[in-house]
């Protein structure tokens, strides 16, 4: 019966596995503004790294074009020239520094949420697949009542059995059929809900075709290994760093800059050279409030990794023992359950059908196979999804 349960239906158009659902997932518009942001961030570094443009300077002074005798060449002050910004205090290379730090921290993110993602597609995957399942099983326990509805019909003909039997057996494929319909209602959701979550139109052609008996051992890693590849931490260390490189920025904005003025000047008729220098006098503001600013964002940052990285120990011992303990299930108890059930449903059928025993004990063995066969599915859908959380915890994506 579990068998028939986990396979897909031979007249789909296609099939999808967990790791074509996936991929799928990884180029879908969700997936894509991770990388949009990226390159949002790396235009910063590309404007992070731009000079001060020079500027350019025309003024006229003395104009008197109401005068009887005014003559503009010799009597006005006229001005043509340059102006230049030179940054001190190495701004520019403490701005690249930010910025840099801030598109490592986007890749960081964008591996993120390609993990989150896989991660919401795989429980998806897994929960459209138990429903499928339980579909087929209800579908085969359906199969097997009409047999014994159509075996007590022609007793009941026959005169060989009371109609009271055939009543109750036909009430029990009632309650079958109804089940079976609200069954086919969750297949349908949990098939919309999955290719929402891979960013594709729904596709009812499309099987699903990984079982949930597939079971692959995870290897377990350590806490160091473990914070070495979480996208997550890696996120939470470059957040550190940019916040660090913005206190050094913030104290280079302090450092007076340069403004270098030179060109040409007409005075009333003489050509000469104009030359200036503009500096600020940082006796007042020395951007202090930004630096203390930046010195507390530091702080924030640092606080936030090590919270984090105590949140990932957590999850990973949880995901662990969850783990261990759904896995000891699947293989040491769940086998004998359902040997056990099914045993129990051949010994009731031949009973029944040689007058051993009454249906209703038959109706209970059918039903108490069935519940068997569907918390296997559920056990076997809990192991996988705890499987996909030690895998997420571990920062590796499904």
């Amino acid at each position: 019966m579990a068998a028939a349960a986990l396979a897909q239906g031979s007249d789909a158009h296609s099939s999808l596995s967990l790791h074509d659902a996936i991929q799928q997932s990884q180029t879908s518009p969700q997936a894509r503004i991770g990388q949009d942001q990226v390159d949002a961030v790396r235009g910063l570094v590309v404007q992070a790294g731009l000079r001060p443009n020079p500027r350019l300077y025309l003024q006229s002074e003395d104009l008197r074009p109401w005068g009887d005798n005014f003559d503009f060449p010799n009597a006005t002050e006229d001005y043509a020239y340059i102006g230049q910004l030179f940054e001190l205090g190495g701004k520019r290379s403490r701005r690249l520094d930010v910025a840099k730090a801030n598109v490592r921290q986007a890749e960081a993110n964008q591996t993120l949420l390609k993990q989150q993602i896989a991660g919401r597609v795989a429980a998806a995957y897994w929960t459209a697949v138990t429903s499928i399942g339980i579909e087929k099983l209800l579908q085969e326990d359906l199969h097997a009542v009409d047999e014994i509805v159509h075996y007590n019909k022609e007793r009941v003909d026959a005169g060989a059995m009371r109609g009271v039997d055939l009543i109750r057996v036909q009430i029990e494929r009632d309650r079958l059929l109804l089940a079976l319909e609200s069954a086919k209602r969750e297949v349908v959701l949990s098939r919309i809900e999955l290719f929402r979550q891979m960013g594709r139109t729904p596709d009812p052609g499309v099987s699903l075709s990984d079982s949930l008996d597939s079971t692959a051992p995870l290897k377990t890693e350590s806490l160091a290994v473990v914070l070495a590849a979480r996208a997550d931490v890696a996120g939470a260390r470059e957040a550190v760093t940019a916040a660090e490189a913005d206190v050094r920025l913030q104290r280079a904005v302090g450092v007076p800059d340069l403004d270098l003025l030179g060109g040409y000047k007409r005075n009333s008729g003489y050509n000469t050279a104009y030359t200036s220098l503009q500096i600020p006098l940082p006796f007042r503001n020395r951007n202090q409030g930004e630096v203390a600013r930046a010195e507390a964002s530091v702080r924030l940052a640092k606080d936030r990794l090590q919270q984090l990285e105590l949140s990932v120990g957590a999850d990973i011992a949880a995901a662990q023992e969850a783990y261990t303990h759904q896995q000891a299930v699947v293989l040491d108890i769940l086998p004998d359950m359902r040997a056990r059930a099914k045993q129990n449903l051949a010994i009731m059928e031949d009973a029944y059908r040689t007058g051993g025993v009454d249906l209703l004990r038959y109706l209970d063995a059918e039903r108490t196979a069935f519940d068997v066969e569907v918390t296997a599915l559920h056990t076997l859908a809990e192991f996988q999804q705890t499987g996909l959380r030690l895998q997420l915890a571990y920062g590796v994506q499904p």
